[in-house]
């Protein structure tokens, strides 16, 4: 996919998951910058590992959920970063799981930069947009800022953060 495809993505469900939206825009870019940066030569190399970022973005997790505030910024930007893998991995060519020769593919319907990444795009933006406009939020956020205020209890917390309604 694009980098245009990956940062719409990730902008728009970042928004509607209550995350930073820059560093998940930033995020959703960073496999393929970090190619360069690393001097990763194979596209789709070790940056691309589904079980990094999985692992990562689950670490950051868990320290949101301790109430860590400083880790809601590494959450936004892995959270872009697995967005991104989980986008290649609807492309043909998928995405490296890890360290062996397995890749992921879901579908494998859409190539790169021609029609099939463009209608999704456009599907993503009249699904997704909506919802932004709307200013309808999914997760925790809301729950997450009235703890944090004492509104909450801790138990009450836990039973609310993860409800869609």
């Amino acid at each position: 996919m694009t980098w245009i495809t990956h940062s719409a993505f990730a902008g728009l469900t970042g928004w509607i998951f209550g995350l930073n939206t820059g560093l998940a825009i930033l995020g959703s870019t960073s496999p393929d910058w970090a190619e360069d940066l690393f001097g990763v030569r194979e596209h789709r190399g070790f940056t691309h590992f589904l079980v990094l970022w999985f692992g990562v973005f689950i670490f950051f997790l868990v320290l949101v959920l301790e109430g860590v505030n400083w880790a809601m910024y590494g959450l936004s930007f892995v959270y872009g970063g697995l967005s991104h893998i989980l986008l290649d991995a609807l492309t043909v060519s998928g995405v490296p799981l890890g360290f062996s020769n397995v890749r992921i593919r879901i579908g494998g319907l859409i190539r790169t930069g021609k029609v099939s990444e463009w209608v999704f795009l456009a599907l993503l933006l009249v699904f997704l947009t909506p919802l932004v406009r709307l200013d309808i939020k999914f997760g925790y956020n809301k729950w997450r800022e009235l703890y944090f205020q004492g509104v909450l209890d801790k138990r009450e917390y836990e039973e609310r953060m993860f409800r869609i309604f």
